[in-house]
């Protein structure tokens, strides 16, 4: 089918880290495969990007994980989580200072953190309340840094805080200017490619729906199967987005991507159940709210149930 007569799609996300999936389910011809025309355009403001998807200007969102719970719970508003590619924190990665050698040895001290309300601030205010270290209580303290994750670990470098939560490369990076690198546990977690819409996009797209699943399922399972054409996209096309800056660097994205997205993409119930605890953190009166009325899977149960994702991979 030619370009201009598939079907068309338009998709945000908000974050370059979304960028290597979509970047090379781009190149590697996956929408094409599928019949679709999918446009992606990144870095769209996380507001802007749900005020787009109300008014149709978008149909989809890369994203959105946990600030959508209240509106749905107070409003009823029509949002929808479609399918999940990974259920992990993979910030897992903790700078330290001194001496320290455990989550336990950060009681009574400073932890940065981009933004304290954002969703990577409260995925380490969780990780930390479920080590048994709670802020509420001044267990630990978390500070607000913004900028880079290369501020924050220069900080703890610097004395300035006693540790931070940090990715690929900036894990590498650190240990290379003499910080203790520390992986801990990967605290299930709805973050990064979450395929977010209306429903009453759904109901009058059905049939691009199913081809998205599609092309989603088919993307992962080039990235995890085509390894080097991977690597090869990565490098000529994300790299410069990422400031990715070696063949280290790159693979160790690689790396990260390939052990983190599911062949299947459902959320996990303990990743949910997480996201939740960060959306009543922010909104505590929507306790009553079951987060599984945000979720729509049918899609990928559909898909998984025809036995074309298991074939996949046989």
């Amino acid at each position: 089918m030619m370009a201009q007569n598939r079907p068309k799609l338009k998709i945000i996300y908000r974050s370059k880290s979304h960028a290597p999936f979509w970047v090379v389910a781009d190149k590697a011809g996956i929408w094409e495969k599928n019949s679709l025309a999918v446009d992606t355009s990144p870095l769209l403001a996380r507001e802007k990007a749900v005020a787009a998807l109300q008014k149709g200007h978008v149909d989809l969102i890369s994203g959105n994980h946990h600030n959508l719970y209240v509106r749905k719970a107070k409003n009823g508003e029509d949002f929808v989580h479609l399918a999940q590619a990974a259920n992990n924190w993979i910030d897992n990665r903790m700078v330290v200072a001194g001496e320290i050698k455990s989550v336990q040895e950060l009681r009574g001290k400073k932890v940065a953190v981009e933004k304290i309300t954002g969703h990577a601030g409260l995925n380490v205010w969780l990780f930390l309340r479920q080590e048994g270290l709670d802020t509420d209580k001044g267990d630990v303290e978390l500070v607000s840094r913004s900028g880079s994750p290369e501020e924050r670990w220069k900080g703890v470098l610097k004395g300035e805080f006693a540790a931070t939560f940090v990715g690929t490369p900036h894990d590498r990076r650190a240990a290379r200017a003499g910080a203790r690198v520390l992986r801990v546990r990967p605290m299930p977690m709805i973050r990064g490619v979450t395929l977010t819409t209306t429903m009453s996009f759904v109901k009058s797209n059905e049939e691009k729906i199913r081809r998205l699943i599609r092309g989603l399922v088919d993307a992962v399972h080039f990235f995890r199967t085509q390894k080097e054409e991977t690597l090869k996209i990565l490098k000529g096309h994300v790299a410069p987005m990422l400031n990715l800056q070696d063949d280290e660097e790159i693979k160790a994205l690689y790396d990260e991507w390939d052990q983190s997205l599911e062949r299947k993409p459902y959320p996990s119930p303990q990743a949910i159940a997480n996201v939740f605890q960060l959306a009543l953190r922010r909104d505590p009166e929507i306790a009553d709210f079951s987060p599984l009325a945000m979720w729509d899977t049918h899609y990928v149960r559909e898909l998984d149930d025809s036995g074309y994702i298991d074939q996949l991979y046989r």
